[in-house]
């Protein structure tokens, strides 16, 4: 047992003074965990087959600068590819595994990435216990789940977090960089731009109220002539030379990404809406929004973030009890954390910028406090003076050293069975295949739902359709229109449906789900429509007169 431990303690030895080793090993962690995620012959967003689909056209003939596949939305007339950089990247993964293979283990690889670079981060900070902040962000179930999916989650989290190693190293070039490329990769890049601003608040509050504690002074009543010392050192440091260029870089990285940019003027328009009408307004009281749009409860980011969250709590009494001890990271890390939770009340979809700064937080306030406290030293001394909660802290420590495997494995696993109730690949597929062959290219195929689009613009882009991508994208087209189709596919409107279809949509073809029985026998009280195909997705019909 004793030679055991030898072996044990030099393998620790050589690890701990082989950084690389480390690395390798972390590496090979993450990357297994997605690897294993990723092992089912489905996807989990309809959007991936939209991906997959611009990946393989731009491989075939070039960037996409018309989009006449979604004849009544607003991007007919301005579609511009705000994931091109993504799409980019990706080919050369289709290209080499094949279609579904090659952008899951694309998705693989960024997601392995992100993980990975921010262990490094932590190493760089000489955060303590890195490896196991690191494996708390990995196995967060909700965190696990977005950024698994098929899309530029991974890829957004990665240029994000780079740009907020830039801030804190002031790199002011390779920060002007990183946004202008965040631009040509993603929609949400106005983040970055936020980022830079929170940090100048943060750096702001850190040398007005920490490192300079004037604040001490308010105790003497005599001396409370004094805030207006605040203000004006406060103002003092916000608008620093330092500060100007942190805020200045991302900017004009930004407004380089838009004007040097091959949609340009049109992507002004184009990002009015997906950024402020979708991602800020969000019109799902008018229209129906995907899933990610709708708010996430407080129980279920407990349920599905239950450690991150505990942590956090833990983390913020740490940080105001050691508020002497922080530094401009973690009370930055705290303002985006808090302003990363609101957005997640709002919409789902941010709890995968949400749990990333949780965890951040965490580490740099603990890791500020642990680096001076020798933790078994500690609990030597504490249970030497008292005995029982010294044991109690023991007994507790053990007991979540025990647990947290468990439960980390549960969330890698739950996850991994979502995956079994996914899309799968062939969805859409026969009907797509029998379009193909039996309609014109140009003819409108009118859909049943506005997420059905992905599935079958991948299998046959032949066919134009009516709506896809996000329903607000019709509604701003025509809300009339939108509301008509709403009617027809939800089998409220049942009188006039021919001409309704045939008039103001031009359709050739009309697809209903398989669920949607109600919305086929309204189609066939009419001799205009006549079944021309079925399988167990749904039912083609098609405009006869």
């Amino acid at each position: 047992m004793e030679i055991r431990f030898k072996w044990a303690k030099k393998i620790k030895k050589l690890i701990q003074n082989n950084q690389f080793i480390l690395y390798l090993i972390i590496f090979f962690i993450i990357y297994f965990v997605f690897l294993w995620v990723q092992a089912n012959p489905t996807f989990l967003d309809p959007d991936s087959f939209y991906h997959l689909k611009i990946s393989k056209l731009i491989a075939e003939q070039g960037p996409i600068w018309d989009f006449p596949w979604l004849q009544y939305t607003v991007l007919k007339d301005y579609y511009i590819d705000h994931h091109f950089l993504y799409h980019v990247l990706a080919i050369p993964f289709i290209k080499i595994l094949g279609d579904f293979e090659g952008l899951k283990f694309f998705t693989v690889i960024l997601a392995t990435l992100f993980v990975l670079l921010s262990y490094i981060f932590f190493k760089k900070y000489k955060i303590k216990y890195a490896e196991i902040f690191t494996l708390i962000l990995l196995f967060s179930s909700a965190f696990l789940f977005r950024i698994s999916l098929a899309k530029a989650v991974a890829l957004s989290l990665i240029f994000l977090f780079l740009g907020i190693y830039c801030l804190f190293k002031k790199k002011y070039w390779l920060l002007a960089l990183i946004s202008f490329l965040y631009v040509w990769s993603y929609g949400g890049f106005l983040l970055i731009f936020i980022a830079a601003f929170i940090f100048v608040l943060a750096k702001t509050i850190y040398h007005t109220f920490i490192a300079q504690p004037l604040w001490f002074e308010l105790k003497n009543f005599l001396k409370l002539i004094k805030i207006k010392n605040y203000f004006k050192l406060f103002f003092k440091n916000l608008f620093s030379l330092d500060n100007l260029k942190l805020i200045l870089a991302p900017f004009l990285g930004i407004i380089l990404g838009l004007v040097l940019n091959p949609y340009f003027p049109k992507n002004l328009k184009f990002y009015w809406q997906q950024v402020i009408e979708i991602g800020v307004i969000n019109y799902r009281g008018l229209v129906n929004v995907g899933g990610e749009w709708y708010p996430y409860s407080l129980a279920e980011l407990m349920t599905n973030s239950g450690i991150v969250v505990i942590i956090f709590i833990v983390s913020v009494i740490l940080f105001f009890i050691f508020i002497k001890k922080q530094k401009p990271p973690s009370i930055f890390f705290l303002l985006t954390s808090l302003l990363f939770f609101v957005l997640t009340l709002k919409s789902r979809r941010y709890v995968e910028y949400l749990t990333p700064n949780l965890v951040y937080f965490s580490a740099f306030t603990c890791g500020y406090i642990l680096a001076e406290i020798n933790f078994k030293k500690f609990l030597r001394q504490f249970k030497k003076e008292n005995y029982i909660l010294g044991s109690l802290l023991i007994f507790l420590i053990i007991y979540i050293a025990i647990i947290f495997p468990c439960i980390i494995i549960r969330n890698a696993y739950l996850t991994s069975q979502s995956y079994r109730g996914g899309i799968e690949y062939q969805r859409f597929e026969g009907i797509a295949n029998y379009l193909k062959q039996k309609s014109r290219p140009g003819d409108i195929v009118m859909q049943t739902d506005w997420d059905d689009f992905p599935m079958l613009f991948y299998h046959n882009h032949q066919n134009y359709y009516i709506i896809g991508l996000d329903p607000t994208f019709m509604y701003n087209y025509d809300a009339d229109l939108y509301n008509l189709f709403t009617e027809i596919t939800t089998a409220r409107k049942f009188d006039n449906l021919y001409n309704e279809v045939k008039n103001k949509f031009k359709a050739k073809y009309f697809i209903v789900d398989a669920d949607r029985g109600q919305l086929k026998r309204n189609l066939q009280r009419y001799s205009g429509f006549v079944q021309v195909y079925e399988d167990q997705d749904g039912t083609i019909f098609k405009l006869t007169k």
